[in-house]
């Protein structure tokens, strides 16, 4: 890890359903420890089937200089 990352820790918080949006898929909202009340919650489609209370780290590292990003492997 370099010291350009920065990693919390976090809680799967809630599941939605997959008829909420638009794509039909089920999402996961993380609750992030550590972080701005207002930023304290990611919402993510949930490929991976994380189940709730599932303890998971969030990971923000800076992008590279062409900007391209990583997908999730």
């Amino acid at each position: 890890m370099s010291t350009n990352t920065v990693r919390l820790a976090g809680e799967i918080a809630e599941i939605s359903r997959p008829g909420l949006y638009l794509d039909q898929r089920e999402r996961v909202t993380v609750c992030v420890e550590g972080a701005e009340p207002l930023y304290a919650e990611l919402r993510l489609p949930n490929d991976r089937g994380w189940s709730l209370g599932q303890k998971v780290m969030v990971t923000i590292a800076l992008a590279d200089s062409e900007g391209s990003r990583d997908k999730i492997a």
